[in-house]
């Protein structure tokens, strides 16, 4: 059985890499916008629509791959689980990407609706970006490895190097005055630095790998990973026609400056979607181990209240630091801006992370069917509320559908959450003054912050007082009691030692 310290520790290195990742996505994007202009940054954008799509075309076989590696542990079943994935993978990455390339022309201007001035910039782009999310794809296989074996941390350090890579070198290559054409040389260069890496570590602590076995024996293996994979390869492939489709209507009806609003939207809620995503992937594993229903069900209910404990701060965070933050980050458009930010990211953080920990489950557990319907309703809310609303609310439409959208994939996963674990949730007067009364010192802090003339000065003054007011609410409160730091930290002698003392 995994050890709480390693399922705490591949959390914790997960949220290191990410915050690293976001504060080079928070330095290098004005450089970006400004070196390539509005326009060009939104070519850059539908351009790797249609380049990451080669991620979409895994059948789901890393998350496959991760559960039964994790259920059987280290045997000939598992090393030709390893072999049938890694081969599944290449035999399919190598005809999408080539019939994407033949019908690039088609894909760029007819679908895309790329200027003809950027074409043959966004042409070469297009090409180092199929070859580097064809390795991104393959690696996967190597990632889900380490994943399997609880080595999360060596996968989040693995991607840390990548981002690092990926946004100096755009930077170095924007301010040396070339275009997105040299940007997709530098994230190619990115990528295979990744998958070396990722191949060395995942076999290092595996071990041999012998394709040992009859071809029978590995036809069975294929089926059995395309059986499970192929559910979850549904829901990731409808996920993907939500944000790229979105991209490409928003570019029909606004342009490429509406395109480019919402994809720097996208970009904060993606840091903050893996920021979720990175504390809780360790438990996707550790859940397919699990055989006691009853202490799922406690683990996915508990869970979910801890992510809204979590949810809350930093949605107050964004609301009241957010126009400061795009006046000294992006300084252009600052109203539009800070408006799609604040309008998609905050209904993405009310909604959405609640809804991950019974999403694991399904994953986990035999029911990844499921995530499609939640990833299915998640995208026809969404472009049935852009249609309805559009005629009323022009731009805003954008943010109200996304909005709809979430909430729609929320009340799935609190369904899911009764239908499979038995979980209800009551109502609880004394929890809602207790939230109550922090959200009403939360805006008490905003009136003080009209009084802050200086950006850098309101930035920290909300920092500093939301943090703070959060930490000393949730234990004064008794939202958080000791029971909960021990049900996780119970190792950390660190944490249990701060919380005494607060």
């Amino acid at each position: 059985m995994i050890k709480k310290k390693r399922l705490i520790n591949n959390s914790i290195s997960g949220l290191f890499q990410l915050i690293i990742t976001a504060i080079l996505t928070f330095l290098c994007i004005p450089i970006f916008i400004k070196g390539l202009g509005t326009d060009q940054y939104g070519v850059f954008a539908l351009v790797s629509v249609i380049g990451n799509l080669n991620l979409f075309t895994n059948l789901g076989l890393n998350s496959s791959l991760t559960k039964f590696l994790a259920e059987q542990g280290q045997c000939a079943d598992s090393n030709k689980d390893i072999i049938t994935t890694l081969l599944i993978s290449v035999l399919i990455i190598i005809p999408i990407s080539f019939i994407a390339y033949i019908f690039r022309s088609y894909l760029l201007i007819r679908l895309l609706h790329i200027p003809i001035l950027y074409y043959q910039e966004a042409e070469r782009l297009f090409f180092w970006l199929l070859i580097a999310n064809s390795a991104l794809l393959i690696g996967q296989t190597f990632t889900a490895i380490l994943n399997a074996l609880q080595r999360i941390y060596l996968t989040n350090i693995i991607q840390l190097i990548y981002s690092v890579i990926y946004w100096l070198g755009i930077i170095i290559v924007v301010m040396l005055g070339y275009h997105i054409d040299v940007v997709g040389e530098v994230i190619f260069i990115a990528s295979f630095i990744w998958i070396f890496l990722s191949l060395c570590f995942a076999f290092h602590y595996w071990g041999n790998c012998s394709p040992k076995g009859s071809k029978q024996s590995y036809l069975k293996h294929a089926k059995k990973q395309i059986k499970y994979g192929i559910k979850l390869y549904s829901s990731g492939i409808i996920a993907f026609f939500n944000e790229p489709l979105f991209k490409i209507i928003i570019s029909n009806f606004f342009g490429m400056s509406a395109v480019a609003y919402y994809e720097i939207a996208l970009k904060i809620r993606m840091q903050l979607s893996g920021l979720f995503q990175k504390l809780m992937l360790p438990l996707f594993p550790y859940i397919s181990q699990l055989t006691d229903r009853q202490f799922i069900s406690t683990l996915v209910a508990d869970l979910t209240k801890k992510t809204f404990l979590l949810v809350l701060p930093i949605c107050a965070l964004l609301s009241l630091g957010c126009r400061d933050i795009v006046t000294l980050w992006l300084q252009t458009d600052i109203n539009q801006y800070t408006l799609f930010i604040v309008g998609i990211v905050i209904p993405y953080l009310i909604f959405s992370p609640l809804t991950l920990p019974i999403y694991l489950y399904l994953m986990a557990k035999g029911h990844p069917g499921n995530t499609i319907v939640i990833q299915l309703s998640t995208v026809i809310a969404n472009i049935i509320s852009f249609y309805l609303f559009y005629n009323l609310c022009d731009l805003y439409t954008i943010i109200i559908s996304n909005g709809i959208g979430y909430f729609v994939s929320f009340c799935l996963g609190i369904y899911y959450q009764k239908k499979y674990l038995n979980i209800r949730y009551h109502f609880n007067a004394q929890i809602l003054f207790k939230y109550f009364s922090l959200i009403s010192i939360y805006i008490i802090i905003s009136i003080f912050q009209f009084l802050i003339s200086d950006a850098i000065c309101s930035i920290i003054f909300v920092a500093v007082m939301i943090t703070g007011v959060t930490v000393l609410g949730y234990k004064h409160l008794h939202i958080i009691s000791m029971d909960d730091v021990l049900r996780y930290f119970s190792e950390n002698k660190f944490i249990v030692s701060l919380y005494n003392k607060l």
